[in-house]
């Protein structure tokens, strides 16, 4: 099984968003698989304005979720 084939990056997300937030705001959509939210090498903190990826479960699912402009935390994000 590909498990990058129903994968989005999520860009320009805001220092404190969570795995687990990430999760939550796409759990909208449809069945979240995973989330990532990129950490810093160094310190294992959230890059600011970083960087994540959501994988669903469905293609319909990754569809829905690229209808809509996305916000956490009150930013935009890609």
């Amino acid at each position: 099984m590909d498990c990058d084939r129903y994968k989005l990056f999520v860009g320009g997300i805001p220092r404190g968003t969570s795995e687990e937030s990430l999760k939550q705001h796409f759990s909208r959509y449809g069945a979240v698989l995973g989330a990532v939210v990129a950490k810093e090498k160094a310190t294992g903190q959230p890059r600011g304005l970083g960087f994540g990826f959501v994988r669903f479960a469905s293609a319909y699912d990754v569809d829905k979720a690229l209808r809509d402009s996305h916000y956490i935390l009150s930013r935009a994000v890609d």
